[in-house]
């Protein structure tokens, strides 16, 4: 019944209106103007439709950015993103159920089985996290959160766009396209493509049984080495008429000539760099063009039995474990070798494990070699990302990267300073050389920050966005850093910091952009959903860690700031000294702590006393502390007049090694010997 709901909603959602159809409904009377070849027409109609309700029809939203995406229609990017969204969050009735239900499984190729699962049973259960989940899910993917337009999502219906226009040898999946589509949408095109059809080169294949599989003694190998010394030699000991050509008949009863196409993703791979292959062809079970975990898919089940041979009277090559299974393994593999070295690795591979071994091993080498093979497979597909946005590489990336910290204000009230980090330097170099003046020299481009005007139509833009629940804006800060673009050891080329209540575990994101506002200057990605100044990007997505506790009787320690003096170098308005967010300090430089303590206890004289001890302990290569080997300890006694105390200490580490380090801090109120701890490693870089 479910799949039957589905395939409805298929049709109500492509099929076109007859012309005797009579449109009610703001969704039925936009698809007849998208009938009637009016696009604009309709789409000005669904938008009114969803203007004037709270609750909408899903199917609206969804039908308006597969028009909007499939045209290219970019002015209308930043409406359908806001119409997907208010589809998924907002939409009522039946008919936006089942096309909620319709969209999961048009997402599931991109969420993996698991997420799949879930919304599949919060659907069915009508619960109510699945709306705010599937939305969440396309904003933590979105490249630019600071902007209305989700580039990720309309990529994504493009590329559905695209495959139903490109596979179209069956349409056995929810974009009425074949199974090709289910990784393009993923991974969009892949790098390579071979395609062909599996032969046995007709006229060759009783010379390479012979040549592959020679019966009479215990190796192969020896065997072949023993009939080019003795051409003469007893042809009992070689392959008979009537055997050779019943294993040929063995191995064409079980090859279909199945039509194969592999794609070759090079650069997927997350760690050892190795591509990525998926094949597809023609499923033996049904003859339909689809996804196949191996080669060996291509080889029906049946010829990995013995019982092949056992009705032609081979029983020797039965009880050597040779079936039609193994030798269509060695023919199909050597005549893929040339495409991939995954392929001509494993011929070898099977080679010798033939040639190399006695026969009475052979048992059973046919389906382990498959298991291998699927196994291989898998091993390399796990170490892709679940999809991966091609649009985004056009975009140079500005690596961003975001530091939290918890504080109490004057009324015990958390609340977080968010440091945001970016450096342009590497998005800045590609867009100016490509519109650079004809009198700025490539030597002067190596030290911009030394040629006056050069970045006089350049910015760069911070923005931090947190989410409510529903995963609507609640609130958006930006700021426009000044910004250094030399080389500088790893330092940050921007800084921006946010101050922002704590109330909880919100979800949030940043980004920083480049933008170069000279309009006739050349666009890096201008055939990308992204705006034409835009020259560089980057974001996160992330969530904020628990608040501080406030209870007034408990003591309380902020997070730890760590830094270092450096009077050359700028300090930011809210602490004195260069903060380190990155856990890095220079070598003999004086390490700075910064520290607030909150809820001492005031005794009745008006002051309250704490002690600081802080312990430095180096830390191995493997990531393990030498508690043995303190480097420094020292505890301090500090009195106010006030149950909080902030302050700046400077911890003198000139002698502290290169090296990778812990410091540990502890509070100890002395009125009420309630403790607090924290900790953090820093490295001192040479």
């Amino acid at each position: 019944m479910k799949l039957y709901i589905i395939l409805i909603a298929c049709c109500l959602l492509y099929g076109p209106l007859t012309a005797n159809a009579q449109p009610q409904s703001p969704y039925e009377r936009g698809l007849e103007q998208l009938y009637r070849g009016h696009v604009e027409d309709a789409l000005h109609i669904w938008e009114s439709s969803y203007d004037e309700s709270e609750r909408v029809d899903s199917r609206t939203g969804i039908e308006y950015i597969r028009v909007v995406s499939k045209q290219d229609l970019e002015k209308y990017f930043e409406t359908a993103t806001e119409m997907y969204y208010a589809a998924i969050l907002r939409g009522s009735g039946v008919n936006s159920r089942i096309a909620l239900r319709q969209e999961i499984e048009r997402l599931k190729p991109l969420i993996g089985d698991g997420m799949y699962r879930q919304w599949t049973r919060w659907w069915e259960e009508e619960h109510d996290d699945l709306h705010p989940d599937m939305r969440g899910y396309w904003i933590q993917v979105d490249p630019s959160p600071s902007r209305t337009v989700n580039e990720r999502l309309v990529e994504h219906w493009q590329r559905i766009a695209e495959a139903q226009n490109r596979f179209t040898k069956n349409r056995s999946t929810i974009y009425g396209t074949d199974e090709r589509a289910l990784v393009f949408i993923r991974y969009g095109e892949p790098d390579r493509v071979a395609t062909g059809i599996l032969t046995l080169q007709e006229m060759n294949v009783r010379r390479w049984l012979e040549r592959q599989v020679l019966p009479g003694s215990d190796s192969p190998r020896e065997e072949r080495e023993m009939n080019q010394m003795n051409p003469d030699r007893s042809s009992s000991a070689d392959l008979s008429a009537a055997q050779a050509e019943a294993l040929e008949f063995a191995v064409y009863d079980f090859h279909q000539y199945p039509e194969y196409e592999i794609w070759f993703y090079d650069d997927l791979a997350i760690s050892n760099g190795t591509s990525i292959p998926f094949i597809f062809g023609t499923d033996i079970r049904d003859n339909q063009f689809k996804l196949q975990e191996t080669v060996d898919d291509f080889i029906p089940p049946q010829a990995f039995n013995v019982d092949a041979f056992e009705k032609r009277d081979l029983v020797r090559f039965t009880r050597a474990g040779i079936t039609p299974a193994l030798m269509l393994q060695m023919l199909y593999y050597e005549q893929l070798s040339e495409i991939d070295p995954l392929f001509t690795n494993r011929l070898n591979n099977l080679r010798d494990r033939l040639l190399e071994q006695n026969r009475d091993v052979y048992s059973g080498l046919d389906l382990q070699f498959k298991s291998e093979n699927s196994e291989l497979i898998q091993k390399r597909t796990l170490q892709a990302p679940r999809q991966l946005s091609t649009i985004e590489t056009k975009i140079p990336q500005i690596p961003v990267n975001v530091y939290q910290y918890r504080f109490l204000d004057d009324e015990n009230t958390p609340y977080l300073v968010t440091f945001l980090e970016s450096n342009p330097h590497e998005a800045f170099m590609i867009d100016f050389s490509r519109n650079r003046p004809a009198d700025v020299t490539l030597e002067q481009l190596r030290s911009v920050d030394s040629v006056p005007g050069l970045l006089t139509n350049y910015s760069l833009e911070h923005s931090l966005q947190q989410y409510d629940k529903n995963w609507n804006i609640i609130r958006r800060d930006r700021d426009e850093p000044g910004f250094s673009l030399e080389r500088n050891g790893g330092k940050p080329g921007a800084v921006s910091i946010f101050t922002s209540g704590h109330t909880g575990r919100a979800q949030k994101s940043v980004s920083a952009e480049l933008i170069n506002q000279d309009p006739q200057s050349l666009h890096t990605a201008a055939d990308t959903p992204y705006p034409q100044h835009t020259r560089g990007l980057g974001s996160v997505h992330y969530r904020e860690p628990a608040p501080l506790r406030t209870h007034p009787d408990s003591l309380q320690l902020a997070d730890l700031v760590l830094g270092y003096q450096d009077s050359l170098a700028s300090s930011n308005q809210m602490f004195p000294f260069v903060v380190a967010n990155n856990q890095t300090v220079p070598f003999q430089e004086t390490l700075v702590l910064h520290f607030e303590v909150y809820n001492l206890a005031v005794q009745p004289n008006g002051f309250s006393r704490f002690e600081l001890t802080y312990r430095i302990l180096p830390v191995d290569e493997n990531g393990d502390i030498l508690t043995d080997q303190a480097e420094f300890i020292l505890t301090l006694n500090f009195t106010s007049e006030q149950p909080r105390l902030i302050e700046d200490l400077e911890i003198e580490t000139a002698d502290l090694n290169p090296g990778l380090y812990q410091l540990r801090v502890q509070i100890t109120d002395v009125n009420t010997s309630q403790t607090k701890n924290r900790s953090t490693r820093f490295e001192v870089l040479e």
